[in-house]
């Protein structure tokens, strides 16, 4: 026998049985959340409320390096339910006009076939004037709106162009524009904004452009607004952590139509872009 061999395997079973058990475990969770924003109204068929618009900050700065998951675009609805916005129509009449300050008298009676609009079967009750007695076109504000959640600040851009077939004499410095914030109400028997917070903390005008007064002050990509501040304030579905952008048209601005403006119409298309600047 090799008393040699047996001495060192002796020694080696000796070694291995007072060193520990090791053993070596790795993990490597990892999470990551890009910016996110939700714009929701109505689609291009009039349903609503869907949304039409998933965007995503690609990590990069600019609306080149966004995307925007969903194919097609929001339409907006009209501000306080959730009706999308009539398509114009050259089919429709004019607007109507309205007579204040008349000392008496000044009735619109609308009693064409398109109500709502004038024609040449309508009539007016005489009415007496004074100095202040003027004219104003009725019906001539248009409101509209579209809703906004997201988890990061977030910006919109916004440019302006008449359709051509339907303008006449009229051009986009003749209507006005003005942009607001919404944060909480019910549209449609629909509840938003439970959960959100203004998406700028200025509040309902806070990051709305000041440069932007009318159509023809986007008639190339203008910024209209900025935030500083995610939608999402507390856990909540994506309604509640909505708020509601209200935009306002209207014909001759803050002063509303004057005769002195003549006789004209114009229709205009207006596109929003939202990013994550």
């Amino acid at each position: 026998m090799n008393i040699r061999k047996l001495l060192l395997a002796g020694s080696a079973l000796a070694v291995m049985a007072g060193a520990p058990a090791q053993a070596s475990i790795v993990d490597n969770p990892h999470f990551k959340v890009l910016g996110l924003v939700i714009v929701w109204g109505a689609d291009a068929s009039g349903n609503a409320p869907i949304a039409h618009d998933f965007v995503i900050d690609n990590d990069a700065t600019g609306t080149a390096n966004d995307a925007d998951l969903i194919a097609g675009d929001v339409h907006t609805v009209v501000t306080g339910s959730l009706n999308a916005t009539p398509d114009a129509s050259v089919s429709l009449g004019a607007n109507p006009f309205d007579i204040t300050g008349a000392t008496s008298g000044g009735t619109f009676n609308d009693t064409g076939t398109d109500a709502g609009f004038l024609d040449a079967n309508d009539s007016f009750d005489a009415f007496g004037l004074d100095q202040n007695t003027d004219v104003s076109a009725t019906g001539a504000t248009f409101e509209s709106s579209f809703y906004v959640a997201s988890n990061t600040a977030f910006a919109i851009d916004a440019v302006a162009s008449t359709v051509a077939a339907n303008t006449a004499n009229f051009d986009l410095t003749d209507v006005g524009y003005a942009l607001s914030v919404t944060s909480t109400g019910t549209d449609g028997g629909l509840n938003f904004g439970g959960d959100a917070q203004f998406p700028h903390s200025g509040g309902t005008a806070g990051g709305v452009s000041a440069t932007v007064a009318t159509l023809d002050d986007m008639s190339s990509a203008a910024n209209v607004f900025t935030g500083d501040q995610r939608t999402a304030l507390t856990p909540g579905s994506i309604v509640d952590q909505s708020v509601r952008f209200d935009a306002e048209y209207s014909l001759g601005g803050a002063t509303g139509y004057d005769l002195s403006m003549g006789v004209g119409s114009i229709e205009a298309n207006v596109v929003y872009t939202v990013y994550v600047p």
